[in-house]
């Protein structure tokens, strides 16, 4: 961290990067790339701390590496997420959330990579991590980015004046915005089931404590508090998928076929205009044979 704080901002970050993994290498770490990246990331956060702009700017400037580090493996991904909670956490957490948000516009971080930190069983302390505020805004905002791409999707899909293959393109699109949709929202409810029911990660050796007295009833009241969280989430993020579905059910009733083409349009005029000439034909041939 000091020798990226000496360098930066006017040093090579990806220089700075590499020096801090040969470091780690050679103290054995077990994971040196993620060390350089918590330096990285939390040096990018302490250099922007000035403000939100100053630190969307020094984002804005090393997107190409934070992308190549955000491309590399989940747990990269997980590591840029940690570090920029861990820094903005106790200052103001709102910071925290917008620099997200900012970095999934980037695409440096993934809608699922998001959720997963978020709701992860370690991180939320056998659920009560659930009634902390910011945890469910940064599931929202992730979960929101999605229903909008599927939105705006739609919303395309309801003009009138769309050719054939232009119709098959959005279709193909919508199909993957939906199951993407559907995969987070799976993810959600996978993540909270266990902790709804009681039979999270950390919970089953909470329910082992409550016995009698005091130091039990506290306990059974902390996985109570934790499993009523837990169902609360679940069922709102259950509706907001029924919601969506419903929306995608009853626009699809609606959407509009393809535009006719000039020539389509002329081949059914002549079509009509020539079943008239041979109906008048018919029907002289009709009346000669009377």
């Amino acid at each position: 961290m000091s020798l990226l704080r000496a360098r930066a901002p006017d040093s090579d970050f990806q220089a700075v990067f590499n020096e801090i993994e040969e470091l780690e290498t050679s103290n054995t770490a077990s994971d040196p790339t993620l060390a350089a990246t918590d330096a990285y990331v939390t040096t990018i956060c302490s250099i922007g701390a000035k403000s939100l702009s100053h630190v969307l700017s020094i984002i804005e400037r090393c997107k190409g590496r934070l992308t190549t580090i955000g491309q590399s493996s989940p747990a990269s991904r997980y590591q840029i997420i940690s570090s920029v909670v861990a820094y903005w956490q106790d200052v103001q957490i709102g910071s925290a959330l917008n620099i997200v948000d900012k970095l999934l516009n980037y695409t440096i971080l993934t809608p699922s990579s998001v959720v997963q930190w978020a709701l992860d069983a370690q991180r939320l302390d056998g659920g009560r991590a659930l009634s902390e505020s910011w945890v469910y805004e940064m599931a929202e905002r992730t979960i929101n980015k999605v229903v909008g791409r599927v939105g705006q999707i739609v919303a395309a899909r309801m003009h009138d004046d769309l050719p054939a293959d232009q119709i098959t393109m959005l279709d193909a699109a919508l199909s993957e915005e939906v199951q993407r949709m559907r995969g987070l929202f799976a993810e959600i409810d996978d993540a909270l089931a266990g902790i709804a029911e009681g039979a999270g990660e950390g919970m089953l050796e909470d329910a082992d404590t409550t016995a009698d007295g005091k130091e039990g009833e506290d306990a059974k009241n902390d996985l109570e508090f934790a499993k009523g969280w837990g169902v609360r989430w679940r069922r709102v993020w259950q509706r907001k998928l029924t919601v969506q579905e419903t929306v995608l059910r009853e626009a699809a009733k609606v959407f509009p076929g393809p535009v006719k083409e000039e020539e389509e349009v002329k081949m059914e005029l002549d079509g009509v205009n020539g079943g008239g000439e041979v109906a008048a034909v018919e029907a002289n041939d009709a009346d000669e044979i009377v």
